[in-house]
Order: C-alpha cells, then structure tokens, then sequence
C-alpha cells in the first residue's frame, strides 16, 4: 500500500462472496473504508476506520484531502466502478491524488449471468440521479437495453413510459437486491412488469422480441422531414426545404441542448430531437393550440428527449438548462429581449433565426451586432415547388424566408 494512493473498489453486487480477491487483499490493507452503510457492513470484521458516505460527497472528499497523507483510504463502490459510480465524480473533486481503480463484478454482469444472456452488445443507462436519458430511444435503436433505475422512477415508472410510448414487443427482466439472501429477479412484458412494486434501485434488461428495428416515422439521418408527416392545424410551420436549410447552420451534435423559440407545429423540435439523441431539446411556444401540436408530433415521432415549456421568451427561457444551440422560428415581438437574454449564457452559443418580413431580419442583424454576436451571416432563400396543372407541371413559389446566423462564446 502507498501513502497519497486513494483505491476506489469495486465489492460487486452486495454479497460478502462477490468481493474478489484482489479487492479484499486492498480492503484489508487499508487503514479507512469509505462507503454506504449497507457496504460498510460487510466488511466491519475487520475492525478499520469507517466513513459513511450518505449524500455528503463533498465531506468525503474533504476528508480524503486531510487524510490521504497519512492513511490508505479505499472507497467502496457497489458493483463496478465503471458502471455509473462515484469514480467520476472523485476524480474532479481529488485531481491531485494518485487514485487506483480496483474494478468488481457489477450488478449487471451479475444478472446477465442469471439469465444466461451476453452484454457486450447492449446500451446501458442509468435513471439514477440523472435526468431522463433517452430510454426509449434506446430501446428502439438497440436489441438489449441495461437501465438502472433509482432517483423514484422504478422499473415500474419506465414500462408505463413504455406503454404511452407504444412499446409492447419487448421481453423485460428486472433484478431487485441482486445477490443478496431476498434477490428478486422477474420477467414479463411491459404490461405485467407495470403492475409490480420494486425497489427504486433496481436492474431492468429490457430485450426486443424482433431482431428488426421498430418502423419509425422518419429513419433518415438527413434533415428535411417532409411536410405531410407531420400533424398540422393552423399553426404555422417551417418548411421541409427551409426546415433543412436552418437545421444545417445549427450545426448540432448529438448531445447538444437545443432551444426552438417559437416553436409553431414543432417540425424543427422534432428534427433537433431525432438529430440530438443524447441531447435535449427545450419547445418554447405561447400559443396552447401549438403546445398541443407539438406534443402530438413529439409522440407521432416517439420523442422522449424534447420538453415543452408553454409561455413567451425570454422570460419562459430563464428557469431551463442552458443551451449551446437556439433556433428562433417567431418572438412575439421579443426579438430584442430574446437575444440579450441569450448573450448572457455561459459558454459558447449557435444562434439561428427564420424571419419572413425583413424587419424582423434587420432586427435580427442588429441585435446581433448588438450583443456581440460574431461570424453573423444572412442567407435569402426563395423555394418554389412543383405542382400538378393538367398534364404538366407549375412551380408554386412560397414566401421567402431570410436565415440569419451567428455565434457568441467561441467557435461552435
């Protein structure tokens, strides 16, 4: 053992029998365990320095700093330390202290082998104390899908999203206090698994019953969703052409957090959405008939990335996560408040606006050069489109639209 070495142990699932060897060996010649009580127990025999770890993480890394001079310390992580631990978390908070992982055997590997069913080609997520982080994404782009649960969404909870989300042909196993003496471990469909109560932190190996992928509305990767899929209304909505043409001077990544101001139908929260499967994207509508088109889009599409906020920007904008991409589809006449609010986000910001009368284009350009905006570049798109008259063809011309583009913050 070191002095000034931290161990972060992975001890398995929970029994005393899944700690391996070489996690022992380290456990035994340290002077203090840090961990959950639950995990603490198991190891009291040994008669060392314990600190529980509860929900104080900055208390335990403060008392790593005071400490790690002049005692071994191991951390004991349930599980795996790879497999969404504190690992992460202690490697920002200790960036000068000499940390070794001892890995273990995880929860998930554990139930894989009960039901006999490999992982290395499954998506492995995790609902506990994260935001919701595309389950059901995962589930139809991926024939095995890990989640675990926690953070009060049980297993329960996921499979009702399931329901309203129309997954049905999928075959789901859930692990409750894996290894241990009352383990729990059901099968069912998403139906039956909804009815059950279980323990927050649990396991669930959801598994599609078909080896194809589900058919969805739009598998493209390619922007320009055409205009007839979507549920329209009288709300106004941007154009498939006009549509794409935006979309590209966004220049989304797949976790980017995306606002859509002035939302309309939601055709451009919807294309964000299926582009930024590991992001989020924020629908910021005033008008109620709109809201209710947009969540109708959101699950034609099966969107479960998108929030809707109901209100007028900016003051709707101020209580969301901050994004690094902006689309301004209308304002309400808040043009000005829209993009002073948006000059102060931390980091570095894609602004994008659509604008039919060329006032709201020169106030767009003007409140760019305002608030500091760079790289601000307009383009005029004018798109006709074919239309049957008799035995021949006519282009119908829509209205022209001006994009204009900027960025604040550094290159994006």
């Amino acid at each position: 053992m070191k002095n000034n070495r931290i161990y972060i142990v992975g001890i398995g699932p929970g029994s005393a029998d899944l700690v391996t060897p070489c996690a022992m060996k380290v456990i035994e010649g340290c002077d203090v365990l840090i961990g959950g009580r639950r995990n603490l127990a198991i190891f009291r025999h040994l008669m060392k320095e314990e600190v529980p770890i509860g929900g104080r993480l900055q208390a335990v890394c403060t008392y790593i700093r005071e400490n790690m001079a002049q005692k071994d310390i191991a951390v004991l992580v349930t599980g795996d330390p790879g497999i969404f631990s504190i690992s992460d978390y202690l490697k920002r908070c200790l960036p000068d202290a000499d940390l070794e992982v001892i890995p273990g055997i995880s929860s998930l590997q554990y139930l894989c082998g009960r039901m006999g069913v490999s992982w290395n080609d499954m998506a492995v997520l995790s609902l506990h104390g994260r935001e919701d982080p595309g389950v059901h994404e995962a589930v139809k782009h991926n024939k095995k899908t890990a989640i675990f649960t926690g953070g009060g969404t049980s297993p329960a909870d996921v499979c009702k999203r399931f329901i309203d989300y129309g997954i049905h042909d999928v075959s789901i196993t859930v692990g409750e206090r894996l290894s241990y003496s009352e383990e729990r471990i059901v099968s069912g469909g998403p139906d039956e698994i909804a009815k059950m109560s279980f323990d927050s932190l649990s396991i669930m190996i959801v598994q599609r019953k078909k080896e194809e992928e589900p058919p969805e509305t739009w598998k493209y990767k390619s922007p320009g969703i055409p205009d007839s899929l979507f549920i329209r209304g009288s709300v106004p909505m941007t154009k498939e052409e006009v549509r794409a043409a935006a979309i590209s001077k966004l220049r989304l990544k797949e976790d980017s957090v995306v606002y859509d101001i002035g939302a309309g139908t939601g055709s451009v929260t919807v294309e964000c959405g299926l582009i930024c499967r590991k992001g989020r994207v924020c629908a910021i509508e005033r008008e109620r008939e709109a809201v209710a088109l947009i969540n109708e889009n959101l699950k034609r599409f099966g969107l479960q990335n998108v929030t809707v906020v109901e209100g007028q920007a900016p003051a709707a904008l101020k209580a969301l996560t901050p994004p690094d991409r902006v689309f301004i589809g209308g304002t309400g006449g808040q043009m000005d408040g829209i993009l002073d609010w948006v000059s102060t986000i931390p980091g570095a910001v894609r602004v994008v606006v659509n604008a039919i009368a060329p006032e709201s284009a020169y106030e767009a350009l003007k409140g760019f050069e305002k608030y500091g905006f760079v790289d601000i570049e307009m383009v005029g798109m004018n798109v006709s489109k074919g239309v049957k008259a008799g035995d021949r063809h006519i282009m119908k011309a829509l209205n022209p639209v001006y994009i204009i583009s900027a960025g604040k913050g550094g290159v994006i």
